[in-house]
């Protein structure tokens, strides 16, 4: 048997993908990877170049501020005498970097690990040696070049943690480690460059027993798979986030057989991990015995994914081995009109390093045709307020055309106008943006504008997360999930299913992009792209390249929404049900006389509706996703019920190990609980029924208190008969308590004025 290695940023991946065979491939050195065929093509090498120059800026700014312990400068780590001399409070410097870790005895025995796990050395950013009256105490510090920390990176603080604290046991140094960590990440406001940090302070309890769980129960389960040539025991499921990974070549494999219906379940968009699991240990291990199934049925090994998308799955899997585009039947949409008069295009590119945008685009389409496209090849804030100037200037003034038509206009000559995203993360970036630069005059009047576009009244979203849209504009991506399926594999992005309708003669032209900028499984521009057209080195990426890029995205969006309204017009039964008045702006809101009100109105409204779309993004993830995050109390199980004196009731339940440290109080407002049906959790309407308070017991219970009414409700009881063991869980959701106060409120002081 191989012996494995297990690294901290084997660790990381692990909780960031949570990858059986990537963790199992990165456990297995070179030639053993060589022997076994497998191919590893490094990627993310931007990503991990800008991570480098930040950790060394970062570092810069500590040394220049205290004395810092580092390698010398042929070195790369610490050597083993320098580390364990600093440990010992031997050195002057209380602050070191490239600590090495080992896993000595006292590690392997607390985590009971085999001996075929090995565990490799690992080297901290940072860590201090602090003296405080309890005595010694290590606190560690790990710098990323990120915008957040993530529940990941700090699952690799508490790898380095029980290291070192085996390492001060086995050493018999008597110090202990900080029970709390921090992520160093980039600040607020700050460009790359500039080597400006920001703290993220956490508690390290509860991400010590995700990884010693993980130690103790899946690393040595993972490293006992057989990996040879032509036998391969390892999970795998390729997804969107696989184009990250160094081994998608050697996956993709999998899904690339000249008969689609050899292909593995993970080319059916939509199939998750638990999906696949599920569907392999029905037997269906292909796209073709998928695509043959009379059914999948909510009996035997499922998921909450598979049981609400059965159906669905099983006409993509056929859409693939047949190679055709499929229509599922009697299917609606509410997230797009049937007629649009005046169609504006909008398309946005996101530097996640500098959190800025790189391109902006808009295109009209009816009436004289026209298009805008900014490339914002510098990271410069005065370029990114510049290029959503010139942008929204256009779209509001092409809207305003409309709005001057539709105003003199007879009833049957008004116009429709609607706004397109492909993605619903192009929305989210240019809202981003839009907030950076709130300071600035031009900006705030188009942001009254914005809240101008809403609609007078809410139009009642469809019961999924995909159906609550942020702003007054159609992911198009959703539209097609929704109503078609295609031979497209594991996404839905503008290249596959451009290129799948032009291959069904549906189109005349696809979005094809070659060399660096096709990329798997997402059309936005690839990390690799952006960091080499603002590096500006030789065989750089050019801003026309960049422009011509968006120029074919907007123009296949555009392809693919005429196509749909064609198809609409065409069908028995229309299938395009949103139903909109012609396009006016709304009155209340009026830009050119902008006063204080109308900008505090303005950010009220969209403070509320952005805090709502955060809150389902949260819910949207999977139960374990947000248990191990500790936003959720997950996995509970109702012991016993009653009846309070005044009539109100109570039911005790007993909460997991895993849930106990959740960041959840019952001081927490807009607390649901539910049976994770996402059908319940990421419906808002629904959560008022199903909003609770509680309170912890003795020996993790905690005791929810209701009302009589609520108990009895048809929601309750049908959660109550149908919810097993472990089948409960506490959520928090978005409870605005004094939006639609303070909106009341200052229509009252404008009516006033």
């Amino acid at each position: 048997m191989m012996v494995s290695g297990l690294s901290a940023s084997t660790v990381k991946n692990w909780f960031q993908y949570r990858c059986e065979r990537k963790t199992r491939y990165d456990m297995m050195t070179r030639s053993e990877r060589d022997s076994a065929t497998i191919t590893k093509k490094e990627s993310g090498a931007a990503w991990a170049l800008e991570g480098s120059k930040f950790e060394e800026r970062v570092l810069a700014r500590v040394s220049a501020e205290q004395p810092l312990l580092s390698p010398s400068p042929n070195q790369d780590r610490l050597g083993q005498a320098e580390t364990i001399a600093f440990l010992r409070g031997r050195t002057k410097e209380k602050a070191a970097t490239q600590l090495g870790l080992e896993a000595g005895p006292s590690f392997r025995a607390e985590q009971d690990l085999p001996d075929h796990l090995q565990i490799n050395r690992s080297y901290t950013d940072i860590v201090f040696r602090d003296s405080r009256p309890e005595g010694t105490v290590f606190r560690i510090v790990d710098i990323k070049a990120t915008r957040s920390s993530t529940p990941f990176h700090k699952a690799q603080v508490a790898f380095y943690a029980l290291l070192l604290r085996g390492m001060l046991a086995d050493l018999g140094i008597d110090a202990t480690v900080d029970a709390t960590s921090a992520i160093w990440h980039i600040r607020a406001g700050s460009r790359l460059a500039e080597g400006l940090s920001e703290p993220a302070n956490f508690p390290l309890k509860p991400y010590l027993r995700l990884v010693q769980e993980f130690l103790k129960r899946d690393a040595p389960r993972i490293a006992k798979r057989r990996v040879f040539a032509n036998h391969d025991e390892t999970f795998f499921h390729i997804y969107f986030k696989c184009e990250q990974c160094d081994y998608l070549t050697h996956c993709r494999k999998a899904i690339d057989h000249l008969d689609p219906a050899d292909n593995d379940v993970s080319a059916i968009p939509g199939v998750s991990h638990e999906g696949k699991l599920a569907l392999q240990a029905r037997g269906m291990n292909t796209v073709g015995l998928v695509a043959r199934s009379p059914g999948i049925g909510t009996t035997g090994p499922t998921s909450w994914s598979l049981q609400r998308l059965s159906d669905t799955i099983i006409a993509r899997a056929g859409a693939i081995t047949a190679y055709e585009v499929r229509r599922l039947p009697e299917v609606m949409s509410y997230l797009m009109p049937p007629r649009i008069d005046r169609a504006f295009y909008l398309l946005a590119d996101h530097d996640a390093v500098e959190d800025n945008l790189v391109t902006i685009g808009y295109m009209r389409r009816g009436g004289a045709p026209r298009s805008m496209i900014r490339i914002i090849d510098k990271s410069n804030s005065n370029a990114e307020r510049q290029a959503l100037l010139d942008v929204f200037n256009a779209l509001i003034a092409d809207l305003g055309e409309v709005d001057r038509h539709n105003e003199t206009a007879d009833t049957d000559q008004q116009l429709q106008a609607h706004i397109f995203v492909y993605e619903p993360a192009e929305a989210r970036a240019i809202q981003a943006a839009i907030g950076r630069h709130l300071n600035d005059p031009q900006i705030r009047t188009g942001l009254l504008h914005a809240v101008r576009l809403f609609p007078p009244e809410d139009v009642i979203p469809e019961p999924e997360f995909k159906g609550a849209h942020h702003l007054p504009a159609t992911a198009i991506r959703s539209v097609i999930e929704q109503l078609y399926a295609l031979p497209t594999m594991v996404s839905y992005d503008l290249r596959q299913v451009s290129e799948s309708l032009k291959a069904a003669g549906q189109i005349d032209a696809a979005y094809s992009p070659i060399g660096a900028f096709r990329r798997d499984f997402s059309s936005l521009l690839a990390m690799e792209v952006i960091r080499s057209l603002r590096e500006g080195k030789r065989d750089a990426i050019t801003v026309a390249a960049v422009e011509d890029d968006v120029r074919a995205r907007l123009d296949a969006a555009a392809r693919v929404v005429d196509w749909l309204t064609s198809q609409n017009a065409a069908a028995q039964t229309p299938f395009l049900r949103l139903e909109k008045q012609p396009f006016r702006f709304q009155s209340t809101l009026n830009p050119l006389n902008a006063g204080d009100l109308d900008l505090l109105h303005a950010y009220e409204l969209l403070d509320s509706r952005s805090a709502l779309l955060e809150t389902l993004v949260r819910l949207a993830q999977p139960a374990r996703v947000r248990q191990q995050r500790g936003e959720c109390l997950a996995g509970l199980t109702l012991e016993r019920e009653g009846r309070h004196g005044n009539g109100r009731r109570w039911l005790q339940f007993s909460i997991p190990p895993e849930s106990r440290d959740a960041e959840i109080s019952p001081e927490d407002i807009g607390l649901i609980l539910t049976n994770d049906n996402p059908d319940l959790r990421l419906n808002p309407a629904k959560w008022r029924p199903l909003e609770i308070r509680f309170n912890y017991g003795d020996n993790g219970t905690l005791f929810v208190n209701m009302s009589a009414r609520q108990y009895d409700s048809s929601i309750m009881a049908t959660l109550r008969r149908q919810t097993g063991p472990r089948g409960w869980c506490i959520d928090k959701t978005h409870r605005d308590i004094n939006g639609t106060r303070v909106q009341n409120f200052l229509v009252q002081l404008g009516v006033q004025a």
